[in-house]
């Protein structure tokens, strides 16, 4: 009688997935709501999901419950630890990283999961759709919680809204997703903006040019916001005819040869001779701005101060080492992992913090002429 009931549930609840009332993500009913419908024991419930866990249907985590992460039967079900004795399975997706941004962020999310969780790591190459497949591709592999670097603030792939909707365990970072009830852990993108143009406006600069890409991540916003801030105290209007915003080349995914990049700020600079300081808002684009001067013969600092968001050590660019504002990436690792990991705890807790950002000085600022 007790198998023919377990069998009942297990079919019952197979057919929901295979029929696809539950999809990959989705949490199955807690097993006191599965007693309650199906008016059997724990015993029985409990029979039902493992036989839909040896199938490769469903993950049962800890803390998390009955979650499908596949529609199909399968031999590819996760293997599952003894209770107790495992580790929380962390994804982290990012569009890409390098030594300028992502590396040490990185650093910091390893480091502080060391012998607390497992990360899995995956990178979207900023195509919205690829990042949509990883993340459902990690939910697949049984993933307890997720860090994610979107590709982009203006869109919210629909897996995420899902998993935000049922408190999932996710942590946004490096983006700031307003009107989303996410945890997210970013620099002070507008001080850091602020500090920049300052910086140039200290050394007599009151000529100062923003060059930014055409990305729709929220830091680009913030930190234009911060220049404009700075620009504003100081009672010097930033004219539109300044902004250039066109470095397409450093965008994830794009197939913009930087040497186009590079003519087209040599355009920009030829129409604006006046300008003597730069803001820029990616360390990538500063390395463009930098050819852009020399091909046009004018020196780094003498004829044109830079100043631009992160670089890597350095011995990377030991000619002309940038004057940045320097993001704590080890920080936002370890606030992610640690924010992600608190939502194990307490599913729900959604927290939004901010790291403060620094100047460092470089070789490519001087007083203005």
């Amino acid at each position: 009688m007790t198998e023919a009931l377990y069998s009942q549930v297990h079919e019952a609840l197979r057919a929901r997935i295979t029929g696809g009332e539950l999809g990959v993500g989705d949490r199955l009913p807690s097993q006191a709501e599965l007693i309650e419908e199906f008016s059997v024991s724990a015993i029985t419930i409990k029979r039902a999901l493992d036989m839909l866990r040896d199938e490769g249907f469903v993950s049962r985590r800890p803390r998390i419950g009955t979650v499908v992460i596949s529609t199909t039967p399968g031999q590819d079900a996760p293997a599952h630890d003894a209770p107790g004795t495992r580790l929380p399975l962390i994804g982290y997706i990012v569009p890409g990283f390098d030594d300028a941004f992502g590396s040490h962020l990185l650093g910091g999310l390893l480091q502080a999961s060391a012998h607390r969780a497992h990360v899995v790591v995956a990178t979207s190459l900023g195509d919205p759709e690829l990042e949509e497949r990883l993340i459902t591709e990690q939910l697949a592999r049984g993933i307890d919680g997720l860090v994610l670097l979107p590709s982009s603030s203006r869109y919210i792939p629909p897996t995420v809204a899902s998993l935000v909707g049922r408190r999932f365990p996710i942590v946004i970072v490096d983006r700031t997703l307003t009107g989303t009830p996410v945890s997210t852990v970013t620099s002070d993108n507008v001080t850091g903006g602020r500090l920049a143009a300052e910086y140039l406006f200290d050394l007599g600069h009151t000529r100062i040019a923003l060059v930014q890409s055409p990305s729709t991540v929220s830091t680009i916003d913030e930190r234009r916001r911060g220049v404009v801030a700075a620009h504003a105290a100081h009672e010097v209007r930033l004219k539109e005819a300044q902004v250039y915003s066109d470095v397409r080349s450093v965008v994830p995914g794009s197939r913009t040869p930087p040497e186009e990049d590079v003519a087209r700020l040599v355009e920009f600079f030829e129409e604006h001779p006046d300008l003597t300081g730069c803001v820029v808002t990616e360390y990538h684009s500063a390395r463009l701005v930098l050819q852009a001067a020399r091909r046009l013969g004018r020196a780094v600092p003498d004829d044109l101060s830079i100043v631009c968001f992160d670089a890597p050590p350095e011995f990377v660019d030991a000619e002309v080492p940038f004057t940045h504002v320097e993001q704590d990436q080890h920080a936002l690792g370890t606030r992610a992992f640690e924010l992600v990991e608190r939502q194990l705890g307490e599913q729900g807790d959604v927290a939004q913090e901010t790291v403060p950002v620094r100047i460092v000085e470089g070789g490519s600022t001087g007083p203005a002429r």
